[in-house]
């Protein structure tokens, strides 16, 4: 069913004109004019950002009218990272998936340690 449904949502982007990236088949992008369109597939999972807002409204378009699809609006989470967005910057850090670490293998009250390095 993964392979179907992988199938059937990469056959969908190549019919609305994009293309599959050799290295990371999972990477989808779309150039219209100046502007680009990315789209990331991670299993059940679609994050996709463009340079120009009108290009994600017509491809939330698209892609409800083609599959039964919920918006979860900006991005905050994804395979292990929380994502900060402001107007000028993106901050990416791994937080949440340290401390759930940390709980797993119940070392929540150990020390930390100087990292030799600047943050």
């Amino acid at each position: 069913a993964p392979r179907a449904w992988y199938d059937r949502l990469s056959n969908f982007l190549f019919d609305k004109g994009f293309s599959q990236e050799k290295i990371n088949t999972t990477l989808f992008t779309k150039t219209k004019n100046e502007d680009m369109l990315i789209v990331q597939i991670n299993v059940d999972d679609i994050i996709f950002g463009a340079t120009n807002e009108i290009l994600c409204k017509e491809f939330a378009k698209d892609m409800q009218v083609e599959f039964e699809m919920s918006m979860m609006g900006e991005l905050n989470y994804f395979i292990g990272l929380q994502i900060k967005q402001t107007k000028d910057e993106i901050h990416l850090n791994q937080t949440k998936y340290i401390k759930d670490l940390l709980k797993r293998f119940e070392k929540e009250s150990s020390n930390p340690a100087v990292t030799p390095m600047s943050t």
